[in-house]
């Protein structure tokens, strides 16, 4: 019980990192937590339809190079899309207004279903150290699957497709939308291969160069989107610098949205902070211990 907590908080810890950037990294408001929870759990459960594909689909076998650069990213990164899309129905206005927001949603739910696998990586491949009592090797595999582990993977591959998403569904009407979903699944597929291709190769210079250049293309991403935000437009409009407003939502709209604060800079302030960290420091080691107790009910009801 002890290796399975101490892999439960290492995993949480990993993701909580990257839930936070992602929650401070819209310059113009916060959004709400309720919604950042919520996404994070349908990340978290996203996992369950991912275990019954592989082990009631004989061909879905992850395993070997084809599976991981091929069969893994087609079913996680379909999984993901199909209850990403069922979530934005759900969150709506005013958690989902412009593309950064779909963006920073779906990280955050590859941050979820990632952190399963950052927990079952940790705890399998330690546990046997752990049970003969070799604790010089335990402790070397453990710091070195913490260190595997803390390299950022679903968080990048969905939020770069989360921006086509975000675009595709604030700015496109009609049938064109599909054209959208269907570029943003083949960039995560693409994404999700390519890491996975890199890591097998267990070269850690080719795997950070990657992670470089995936993050590079995020913040890239999120520099234009900051360009045509409506709050910035707003803030525009406010002081005489803009005399059009070409969104789908008023400036009061906007002006009221929720964790938006005029003049639309965001005041830095670690207790505005604090009842996220709180409250996904509760519900990171119980989610992973769901879906954990989950897995291996399947794998027992299968092996019967």
């Amino acid at each position: 019980m002890k290796l399975f907590l101490q892999s439960a908080y290492l995993s949480s810890a990993i993701s909580l990192v990257y839930i936070a950037l992602l929650y401070r990294s819209h310059p113009f408001r916060r959004l709400p937590i309720v919604s950042i929870l919520s996404t994070f759990a349908v990340g978290m459960f996203a996992v369950v339809p991912v275990v019954l594909l592989y082990r009631f689909v004989p061909w879905l076998n992850p395993d070997g190079l084809l599976g991981a650069v091929l069969v893994a990213p087609v079913v996680e990164e379909s999984v993901k899309l199909i209850l990403f899309a069922a979530t934005v129905r759900r969150l709506g206005y005013p958690s989902l207004i412009e593309p950064l927001d779909y963006a920073i949603y779906f990280g955050i739910l590859g941050v979820g279903f990632g952190i399963y696998e950052d927990f079952w990586y940790i705890f399998g491949t330690t546990y046997a150290s752990w049970v003969s009592g070799d604790n010089s090797h335990f402790i070397e595999v453990f710091r070195w699957m913490a260190y595997a582990r803390s390299f950022p993977g679903h968080v990048l591959f969905n939020a770069m497709a989360g921006f086509l998403l975000g675009w595709g569904l604030c700015q496109v009407k009609g049938k064109t939308r599909w054209g959208w979903f269907a570029g943003a699944f083949m960039v995560a597929f693409l994404a999700h291969g390519l890491f996975n291709l890199a890591a097998s190769q267990r070269g850690t210079l080719l795997l950070w160069s990657l992670v470089v250049l995936y993050l590079g293309v995020v913040l890239m991403l999120r520099r234009r989107v900051l360009a045509v935000s409506p709050f910035a437009a707003l803030r525009e409009l406010v002081r005489e610098k803009r005399s059009s407003w070409e969104f789908s939502i008023s400036p009061v709209e906007a002006l009221f949205a929720e964790g938006f604060s005029w003049p639309g800079k965001v005041k830095r302030s670690l207790l505005a902070f604090y009842p996220l960290t709180l409250s996904l420091i509760v519900l990171f080691p119980v989610l992973v211990s769901c879906v954990y107790f989950v897995h291996r009910m399947l794998s027992i009801g299968w092996k019967r």
